[in-house]
C-alpha cells in the first residue's frame, strides 16, 4: 500500500521541493469536519493512480480524526490498526470516530476509515495524561548509527539503481529529509540484522502541537516497514512475483517526539512463513526510543 504527496519527478533534493512536499503532507492531515456528524471528518487521497493509498497515508489520517475527539494535554501513547481493503488515491476518505472509553488516566478511540461505502481499514488508539514513575528503562541508540549528514539521501540512491517500487513512487520528492544509513537500494546494503535503517526530519519547524508530530512520525512509521521481510530474498516490489501489502500495523509512543528534528528509524524482520512477515521498526531522537512500531504483511513470492 504505497502512495505519499509528491512534487516532482524524477526526484530532487532541493530544499523548496521538500517543503513543498510536506506542505501537501500538512494538507493531507488537515482533516476536515464532515457534516455528518460530531466525530466524522473527510481527508484528502494523494492524488495517485499507480498504486492503492499507501499505509502511512490512511493510518496518520486516522490518527489525526483520533487526536480530534480528545482532550488537550492527552498524548497517544498507542496505536493498533488492521488494513481491510486496499485504497484509491484518487477519491477522498471518510473517518468515524468511537468514543470507546474516557478515563481519568487513559482514553480510548476507534477510528474506521471507508472509501465508496466500503470499510477500509480500522485503528484503536489509546491516550494518556503524562505521568513520572520510578520505572525508568532505556534502549540506547546503536553505537554504529552513523550521523545524518554523512549519509545519501533516498532520492540520490534511487538515481543510482534506478525506480524499485514504481515511477510514482521511487522518483517523488519525500516530505522529510531521508537519509538512508542501510537498505537494498542504498551503498551500504541491508543492515547486518537483514533491514532498513534510515534518519528522517521535517525540512523546517512545525508548530508546539504533539499532535502534528505524532500523525508526522506514525506517517513515516510505515514507510519500508513491510519491505524488510522481502529483503532477505533479495526482491523488489516490481518483480513480477512479488505480491506485499500491509495486513496490520502496532505502534507505541514512549516519549514525546519533534518531527523536525532528526529521528533514526531501524528496522528489521522478525519471521517469515506462510506468506506472511513480520518487521520491527525503532525510532530514537536524541539518543532516547521515542517509538516502536511492528507490522505484519502479506509476503507472497
Amino acid at each position: 500500500m504505497r502512495d505519499t504527496p509528491a512534487t516532482d519527478t524524477p526526484a530532487t533534493n532541493d530544499t523548496g521541493a521538500v517543503n513543498a512536499a510536506l506542505d501537501e503532507l500538512l494538507d493531507l492531515l488537515d482533516l476536515q469536519r464532515n457534516g455528518d456528524g460530531a466525530d466524522a471528518f473527510r481527508g484528502k487521497g494523494s492524488g495517485f493512480d499507480e498504486f492503492g493509498l499507501y499505509g502511512g497515508h490512511v493510518l496518520a489520517q486516522a490518527v489525526v480524526a483520533a487526536q480530534r475527539t480528545v482532550d488537550e494535554g492527552r498524548l497517544m501513547n498507542s496505536v493498533h490498526a488492521v488494513f481491510l481493503r486496499g485504497g484509491d488515491g484518487m477519491a477522498d476518505v471518510e473517518y468515524t470516530v468511537d468514543r470507546v472509553r474516557e478515563g481519568r488516566a487513559f482514553c480510548s478511540r476507534r477510528a474506521q476509515a471507508h472509501q465508496f461505502d466500503r470499510l477500509i481499514f480500522e485503528l484503536m488508539a489509546t491516550f494518556h495524561v503524562p505521568e513520572t514513575g520510578k520505572v525508568d528503562i532505556e534502549c540506547p541508540l546503536p553505537d554504529n548509527a552513523p550521523p545524518p549528514e554523512s549519509l545519501p539521501t533516498f532520492q540520490e540512491c534511487i538515481a543510482e539503481v534506478g525506480p524499485i517500487f514504481g515511477e510514482q513512487w521511487s522518483y517523488m520528492t519525500r516530505p522529510v529529509e531521508y537519509r538512508l544509513a542501510h537498505a537494498p537500494w542504498a551503498p551500504t546494503g541491508p543492515s547486518p540484522r537483514g533491514g532498513i535503517d534510515y534518519w528522517f526530519r521535517a525540512p523546517r519547524r512545525l508548530p508546539d502541537d504533539p499532535a502534528i508530530h505524532e500523525a508526522v512520525i506514525a506517517y513515516m512509521s510505515d514507510d519500508s516497514l513491510a519491505d524488510n521481510v522481502i529483503v532477505p530474498y533479495g526482491v523488489t516490489w516490481l518483480d513480477s512475483e512479488v505480491q506485499v501489502a500491509s495486513l496490520d500495523h502496532a505502534m507505541w509512543f514512549h516519549a514525546p517526539a519533534r518531527a523536525d528534528e532528526w529521528i533514526y528509524c531501524e528496522q528489521r524482520p522478525l519471521m517469515a512463513g506462510g506468506n506472511r512477515g513480520t518487521a520491527e521498526a525503532r525510532f530514537w531522537q536524541d539518543g532516547r526510543l521515542v517509538a516502536t512500531a511492528v507490522q505484519e504483511a502479506l509476503a507472497r513470492l
